[in-house]
């Protein structure tokens, strides 16, 4: 089952904004500036090749949950996560974007210490069917974990 990915409208513009002003601001700042400019003129197309760079280690992004396990797609980065090796599911809400549009995430960390950050579209149905292949997990105020264990923080 693919579960696609959660996008704060705000979260995106603001990416947008930041990628628009240094490709085109930069540039046309340092051609209307009066006054000599020493840096390259390759240095101030710099910002392009980044920029594409950035969005493809971060789109597409979708989360699949398979038998085998959960597979977090986000850009190049293709992971499976086995079900036995979930050791907690939190939901996580702060500015911070950490490689995903949204300030409505699940921290998903497993028995090896690893973290992962998603955004699931339907965090409620995402829960359950996590629940459902998840049987070493207990359902908590603020997302699924390990019975008589605290929080991972």
């Amino acid at each position: 089952m693919r579960f696609s990915t959660r996008y704060d409208r705000w979260l995106v513009m603001v990416v947008v904004l930041a990628a628009i002003l240094t490709c085109f601001g930069e540039p046309l700042l340092a051609f209307f500036a009066p006054g000599s400019h020493p840096a390259p003129v390759w240095l101030r197309f710099l910002a392009w090749p980044l920029w594409i760079l950035v969005l493809a280690c971060m789109l597409p992004q979708y989360y699949e949950v398979r038998e085998t396990g959960l597979f977090p797609r986000q850009g190049w980065r293709r992971t499976l996560i086995p079900w036995a090796s979930v050791a907690d599911v939190q939901s996580v809400s702060d500015a911070r974007s950490a490689g995903v549009f949204s300030t409505q995430r699940l921290l998903i960390t497993t028995s090896a210490a690893r973290r992962f950050v998603i955004a699931v579209a339907q965090e409620e149905r995402f829960l359950v069917e996590v629940a459902r292949r998840c049987p070493q997990l207990d359902q908590r105020p603020f997302g699924l974990g390990i019975p008589f264990a605290s929080p991972i923080s």
